[in-house]
């Protein structure tokens, strides 16, 4: 017997083709709408859940999310790290931004190279969706909802501060006002 022209498929043509069908499906989802739609009404993405609603798989770890929504976003536009957040940034602390003012600061908060990727459909799907949630609570501002970048930066310098202190510890140099 000659295996030059024997072909074992065992199922595979009709996997490969569930899979393509899957992934475009995936795809649509998650560039339709453009941007994450669900949203807390203070335009918090989910946590560790995606923020498309028609998706919302839920992951373990945020990494695990990042991967899932690059799998899917990225053959249409380019994944831009920490997109969603820099751009809340930038417009929840001034929601009056014009247009053209948001994408200036917002671009000015990446790397050049990066910045130079940012298409400005992204930054107006944004704007559109997120500048009259931000402008509503831009006076009911309090602590209990407190813009989650201002949490993610609390977290950030308490890491940072707890770290500092294992530092210290370890090469015993506690400032003397620090021990009991």
């Amino acid at each position: 017997m000659s295996w030059s022209g024997y072909k074992q498929s065992f199922g595979t043509e009709q996997v490969n083709e569930q899979y393509i069908k899957h992934r475009e499906h995936q795809i649509k989802i998650h560039t339709n709408p453009p941007l994450p739609d669900d949203v807390d009404e203070y335009g918090n993405l989910p946590h560790l859940r995606c923020g498309w609603k028609q998706c919302g798989m839920v992951f373990e770890t945020r990494e695990d999310l990042m991967e899932h929504v690059k799998q899917y976003i990225v053959p249409h536009k380019s994944y831009i790290d920490r997109f969603h957040v820099n751009c809340k940034m930038v417009l929840e602390n001034n929601p009056d931004l014009t247009l053209s003012e948001f994408e200036e600061k917002l671009k000015e908060s990446y790397p050049d190279e990066t910045a130079k990727l940012i298409k400005h459909s992204d930054i107006l799907s944004y704007y559109n969706q997120f500048q009259p949630v931000f402008k509503m609570h831009q006076k009911e501002k309090n602590v209990e909802h407190q813009p989650l970048v201002n949490k993610e930066i609390a977290e950030i310098l308490f890491s940072f501060r707890i770290e500092s202190q294992k530092k210290l510890i370890k090469e015993k140099k506690i400032p003397e006002q620090f021990i009991a």
